[in-house]
């Protein structure tokens, strides 16, 4: 074998090794805006009510009262999202049914990460389910239902 034959594999590697570094320097970032997610949190919390209502279709208090309840039952920050951020993210989606790729574009961040604390506080919520959703109380008529004569005719019949 000759010198040149033996030095073609560390040719290869080298120039695979330019290739890649040549691209890497020519790729833009896909999301370059200033505006992040945690700016996006911040502009709701800090902003007009109606807006909070109409993105994350419930009101500050019980989204408050919502994330101290996730919280308390495990969820936690993470190294750059905040655990409000996640809820908000899990809250656009489901109220206004985005698309990973959508929200991933308005929190900026990327689909991985939106699945990733969707699912965190999609399971967190299903595990707490049985204790916050349960059947109602068929026994007590609240009295506005009773006394309402539109609504009467429905309870005249007891078992």
């Amino acid at each position: 074998m000759s010198d040149s034959d033996e030095d073609f594999p560390l040719f290869i590697v080298l120039l695979d090794y330019l290739i890649k570094k040549v691209r890497a320097a020519s790729r833009v970032p896909k999301h370059v805006s200033a505006f992040t997610g945690r700016n996006r949190m911040l502009e709701l919390l800090h902003g007009h009510d109606g807006q909070f209502v109409e993105v994350l279709r419930l009101n500050k208090e019980c989204f408050y009262r919502l994330c101290s309840l996730l919280t308390e039952n495990g969820l936690q920050d993470t190294r750059s999202i905040s655990a409000q951020e996640q809820v908000m993210m899990f809250l656009t989606i489901v109220g206004h049914c985005d698309s990973n790729r959508r929200s991933g574009y308005e929190w900026r961040h990327s689909g991985e990460t939106v699945s990733r604390h969707f699912n965190n506080v999609c399971s967190l919520l299903v595990s707490l389910a049985p204790r916050l959703i349960g059947p109602p109380d068929f026994v007590h008529i609240p009295s506005v239902i009773e006394n309402n004569p539109y609504y009467s005719p429905y309870f005249q019949v007891r078992i």
